[in-house]
């Protein structure tokens, strides 16, 4: 029997390439990121308000007590990297984000010190497991071209996630409080996380019989992954690593304390909740517009330069925040430093995999924000103290400031970078 030619039509689809499976994966982490990010990092500041306004901590308490977030979220992560090798990403962020719900729907139960400190310290844990490094690391070890473009794409879910959610956070918390909020945000964590996770996410591009985007035909004909990689116990030995982790330590002190205060700071300038929300939602918005020109940027200079670009804009936005004497000023260089908020992240882990390859990434990624805990309690907690002796901003900001600029230093003692993956 003599089948018909296929039409034009059906030729043309059957020609179509399928989009890779990788950029499924991109947009499962960018909504994982959204939601625990947008109910996490970003709310750290109504938290703070929400305390201090409600009279139950004064501002100095509760300022180190939401470094411990930080803290927490970055020691806990050397362990999830360990995890991440061995288990199910799957698992790893199920158990982070049902840590986060735990902690939002416990905030009733916050009225002592011991109680305020094992909020954000439990809400740090979950965060830790649920968002950016099972996030970074699992997009990572899809992709092996296009891998910077991956991963700002699905870390912009970090910065999506004060757009969307913080808005309608401050005004819930400001209707019904924190303690009448809490159920409702623990409820859209859960279901913001964990039907994702478990109907598209994937570890390993073979879990699915793929290879990953870019693999070149030895990878694919069965050669391990990252067989070329500087194994963790190498790579943590080199001075490029180690003034790599110093770099983002300092720079990770600014970037917390500015982002944990600045909703009070606007608060303080503008009196309403809902225009300080929408403020820390244009902030974040900025940080998602910036993506894309991060995107062109990383592809004409080294990951490494542009991070330092990052920390020269970023302590110039803290100091302006600091000094501004009028709302509209005010609200410019608040929206600076949102630029460099996502991208700073983001291209630390690009700049880390560049270096090192994927297959200790999540180690050593951990390990670096392990480092970066004593910056993540200095910003917040020095910016709470010295507010405290001056009863003003200023102060606080042109401190961070000095902190963001002197991650530059840090980074360009790096020397050369291992076996010269870095570009220059």
């Amino acid at each position: 029997m003599i089948r018909p030619d296929p039409s034009p039509s059906s030729a043309a689809h059957a020609a179509r390439p399928r989009v890779f499976r990788g950029w499924y994966i991109v947009a499962a982490v960018f909504t994982v990121m959204t939601v625990c990010s947008g109910l996490g990092v970003y709310c750290i500041s109504v938290f703070l308000h929400g305390f201090v306004a409600s009279g139950r901590f004064p501002i100095e308490q509760v300022s180190f007590a939401s470094g411990g977030f930080a803290v927490a979220s970055n020691v806990v992560g050397l362990w999830v990297g360990r995890l991440l090798e061995r288990y199910d990403a799957r698992r790893v962020i199920t158990g982070g984000a049902l840590l986060m719900a735990a902690a939002l729907a416990a905030l009733p139960l916050v009225r002592g010190t011991a109680t305020l400190y094992a909020f954000f310290l439990l809400l740090g844990i979950g965060y830790g497991g649920a968002a950016l490094i099972p996030g970074t690391t699992v997009v990572a070890r899809w992709f092996t071209t296009q891998r910077a473009t991956a991963l700002s794409v699905a870390a912009t879910g970090n910065s999506f996630g004060a757009v969307v959610l913080v808005p309608p956070v401050a005004l819930l918390v400001g209707a019904l409080g924190l303690d009448g909020a809490s159920r409702w945000m623990a409820l859209a964590l859960l279901v913001g996380t964990l039907p994702v996770t478990w109907g598209v996410l994937r570890s390993w591009p073979h879990d699915v019989g793929l290879v990953p985007q870019g693999a070149d035909a030895m990878t694919a004909a069965g050669r391990p992954q990252g067989a070329d990689d500087l194994g963790y116990e190498a790579a943590v030995r080199t001075r490029y690593y180690r003034m790599f982790a110093l770099s983002f330590l300092l720079g990770m002190a600014a970037h917390v304390g500015g982002q944990t205060h600045v909703f009070n700071l606007l608060m303080q300038r503008l009196g309403d909740p809902a225009q300080a929300g929408s403020a820390v939602a244009m902030m974040a918005a900025c940080s998602v517009l910036a993506r894309f020109a991060a995107v062109a940027a990383l592809r004409r200079i080294s990951t490494r330069r542009f991070i330092m670009v990052l920390l020269a804009l970023k302590g110039i936005a803290l100091a302006g925040c600091g000094v501004a004497t009028d709302t509209t000023t005010l609200l410019l260089w608040v929206a600076l430093f949102g630029s460099t908020l996502g991208n700073f992240i983001t291209a630390q882990s690009v700049l880390l995999a560049e270096a090192f390859g994927v297959t200790a990434y999540a180690r050593l990624y951990g390990l670096s924000r392990v480092v970066a805990t004593p910056g993540v309690l200095l910003g917040p907690g020095l910016m709470g103290v010295l507010y405290g002796l001056g009863q003003g901003y200023a102060m606080p900001y042109l401190a961070v400031a000095a902190v963001s600029l002197s991650g530059i230093v840090a980074l360009t003692l790096c020397g050369p970078p291992p076996d010269g993956r870095d570009r220059a």
